[in-house]
């Protein structure tokens, strides 16, 4: 990427130097190729350095496949509303880009493909009946998937952080820390549980994917609108999602529907008691409540896009990267001992920065 995170053609196997676990390794093969344009029809193509020493081909066939992936289990209402004209307009792009697209939105019951996404009528009338299920905690007691995570896992920050939250949202009613250390015990329990099924449901959705585009020519993705995940320490999957990304070579892309976020969701009237003292979120929980989201876009090798507007734009910037891309191979030493394997990818160009994954899980193999 270029200065305005703007995509460069024209760069060459001598241009990037590929590196696991802090050691050079030598590229064995190179490929490139430059083919997608700016989602907003108003705006400019990514420029482009200049021709390369061979016609960049794409990997594996011509086609761009794409599975827009709309998590609407993890969407509100209004937030499936904000987003819905960007889909549209995606659908619009990628038939006259003549690519593959299938649009999925599980909780809503839509699943369908399309080659080259001719049928606009048909995916826009599909995005139509896709409806956010997930519905803002108005409770009481409110808290994030983030906090009742932590505090499930026995965090006593976050756990004392929810307990002076129920104590000033309840005082007058209850009297006694051990009462609100408890009911903070029990709902983040409740909370953490049902943020895990929303989470596993998610994975299930992406594996499939990874199915459907391991079967297809040229340049794979998957494109998640959602509103994030929290991490979660004890989540013993996310493993496999980003060997399955890599193994079908697809990057899995996000776009963060909740649009720009604010300090914090509990700085209103309705919970004005609680936000005076501490058990007001912290400054970051906003993107707290989406880490596992960016991880995972950067684990895969994919981009993430949060805090903005214009979600036309924002998945403008995520189709460009699906048609514009460089694909190079090294080969890994063996290794010992099993574990996450840390890949980095440098430029030579100064001013330009690499978006590639951060790495791959493997298995110890034994020394011959």
């Amino acid at each position: 990427m270029g200065k305005s995170d703007r995509l460069v053609g024209g760069l060459t196997a001598k241009d990037f130097v590929v590196s696991e676990d802090g050691k050079e390794r030598p590229i064995v093969s190179f490929a490139a190729f430059s083919k997608a344009q700016p989602i907003d029809a108003d705006s400019s193509p990514a420029p482009v350095g200049g021709p390369p020493e061979a016609p960049p081909k794409p990997v594996g066939g011509e086609g761009v496949t794409t599975v827009l992936f709309v998590d609407d289990a993890q969407l509100t209402p209004p937030e499936m509303a904000r987003v819905a004209p960007a889909l549209k307009k995606m659908v619009e792009v990628v038939g006259e880009q003549k690519g593959v697209l299938a649009l999925v939105a599980p909780a809503s019951g839509v699943q369908m493909a399309d080659e080259a996404a001719g049928n606009r009528a048909v995916f826009w009338a599909a995005i139509d009946k896709i409806v956010g299920q997930r519905v803002d905690d108005h409770s009481p007691f409110p808290l994030s998937d983030h906090e009742a995570i932590l505090a499930d896992q026995g965090d006593n920050t976050a756990l004392e952080r929810l307990a002076n939250r129920f104590v000033y949202l309840n005082r007058g009613v209850l009297r006694g820390y051990e009462i609100a250390l408890a009911a903070a015990r029990g709902r983040a329990s409740e909370v953490a549980a049902t943020a895990r099924i929303r989470r596993a449901f998610f994975y299930e959705v992406l594996l499939k994917s990874f199915d459907f585009l391991a079967l297809k020519p040229g340049r794979r993705s998957v494109v998640v609108v959602t509103g994030g995940y929290a991490s979660d320490k004890e989540d013993l999957r996310r493993r496999e999602v980003i060997n399955r990304s890599l193994r079908a070579n697809a990057p899995v892309h996000f776009l963060d529907a909740r649009g720009v976020q604010g300090v914090s969701r509990f700085l209103d009237v309705q919970y004005r008691e609680g936000s005076e003292h501490d058990g007001m979120e912290e400054p970051l929980a906003a993107s707290d409540a989406a880490a596992d989201t960016s991880g995972l876009a950067a684990d895969t090798g994919g981009l993430y896009v949060r805090n903005a507007n214009d979600m036309i734009k924002g998945l403008g910037r995520i189709l460009e990267m699906t048609g514009t891309y460089y694909v190079l191979g090294y080969e890994p030493p063996l290794h010992a001992k099993g574990g996450f394997r840390k890949i980095k990818v440098d430029v030579a160009t100064k001013g330009l920065k690499v978006l590639a994954r951060r790495g791959y899980f493997d298995d110890a193999v034994a020394p011959r």
